[in-house]
């Protein structure tokens, strides 16, 4: 489907690396994370190495849109460092590709292998978004209550839309991932 607007989308890359050459593994990650990181609409690679309860290294890379995510995976740049993998890693996958909403779902430090299901998302996106367009409109009320509707509700949508993406949403989706995500550890 393609958007009118671009749709900023993250994808996320597993690889298990071959005993022993894990710092030949960092050394390539070090190198490909800094050239994706330049490529036209990159917005960042977070990178989770191996804990106790998982052996694979994963990589989320994020764009601005699913176009230049696209170019970036299909790019000549990216094929010579894929190029550099064989004799290092044992297997590589890419897990999925998150547009708008299913982003919010997302921690950093906790790598999952796709959304979690719609209702569960309508269902925290409530606990959070009702509380809190309470909340504000209290607060604003004493000094908009005099405005007309429709620049009340920006100053309102203003203030609730960053409040959702960077406090509620990152402590609901912590407070709620073992509802969201039951399978991961």
């Amino acid at each position: 489907m393609t958007h009118r607007f671009p749709c900023p989308v993250a994808t996320i890359f597993s690889r298990r690396v071959r005993p022993g050459f894990e710092e030949r593994y960092e050394e390539w990650m070090s190198g490909i994370v800094r050239a994706t990181n330049a490529f036209p609409g990159s917005q960042g690679t977070t990178v989770l190495r191996p804990t106790a309860g998982r052996a694979e290294y994963l990589a989320i890379v994020q764009f601005d849109s699913a176009r230049n995510l696209e170019r970036w995976l299909e790019s000549d740049e990216r094929a010579s460092w894929l190029g550099k993998l064989e004799d290092i890693t044992l297997e590589s996958e890419e897990i999925s590709s998150m547009t708008g909403m299913e982003r919010w779902f997302t921690l950093p430090d906790r790598a999952v292998s796709q959304a979690p299901p719609k209702h569960k998302m309508a269902v925290v996106i409530f606990l959070g978004i009702y509380p809190l367009i309470l909340l504000v409109g209290a607060l604003l009320q004493p000094l908009i209550r005099d405005w007309p509707v429709a620049p009340g509700i920006l100053v309102s949508l203003l203030l609730t839309i960053p409040l959702m993406t960077w406090i509620v949403m990152p402590l609901l989706t912590r407070l709620f991932f073992g509802w969201l995500y039951p399978e991961q550890p």
